[in-house]
């Protein structure tokens, strides 16, 4: 991996980390593509979007949706003209309390000195049953069990 790849990188995670959009943005390619594989049906910001007018709003619902109590790069490494990254998150959704923890992966493209291409990946069941679990707290309908989500008060 370049060095400035890899400050590009650090860049990008320690300004979502803070919530900073238009340092994020910064980092981005005015026509970066960016894909979070997660049912866009089940989660409205899933999907894949072209362009940074396209990701804004997108990145807007996360940022505003949630606390984010832990988001960092654990490993980052460069495959040749692809650079991946395992990152461990924590976030807690505002309106309701309840947390969600894991790790996602991240394949990024870089050219030059900003990102052109972002590709997330989930552990998709998980995140999945976490936002079925959000739906149906805020539509105060009688709830299933989910035992590895925790709630706080």
């Amino acid at each position: 991996m370049r060095a400035r790849d890899r400050l590009v990188l650090e860049a990008m995670y320690a300004s979502w980390a803070t919530k900073d959009l238009d340092a994020v943005l910064s980092c981005c390619s005015n026509d970066i593509v960016f894909v979070m594989h997660l049912p866009p049906e089940i989660i409205r910001f899933a999907g894949e979007s072209w362009g940074k007018a396209a990701i804004i709003p997108r990145l807007r619902m996360i940022i505003d949706g949630f606390d984010f109590l832990e988001y960092r790069p654990v490993h980052i490494d460069d495959a040749g003209d692809v650079s991946h990254s395992l990152v461990r998150y924590r976030f807690r959704h505002k309106r309701t309390g309840y947390e969600i923890e894991g790790t996602m992966r991240h394949v990024w493209t870089i050219e030059g000195d900003q990102i052109v291409r972002l590709e997330e990946f989930h552990d998709t069941p998980r995140v999945s049953t976490f936002f079925e679990l959000l739906a149906q707290a805020e539509s105060e309908k009688p709830q299933r069990e989910f035992p590895n989500i925790k709630r706080n008060s």
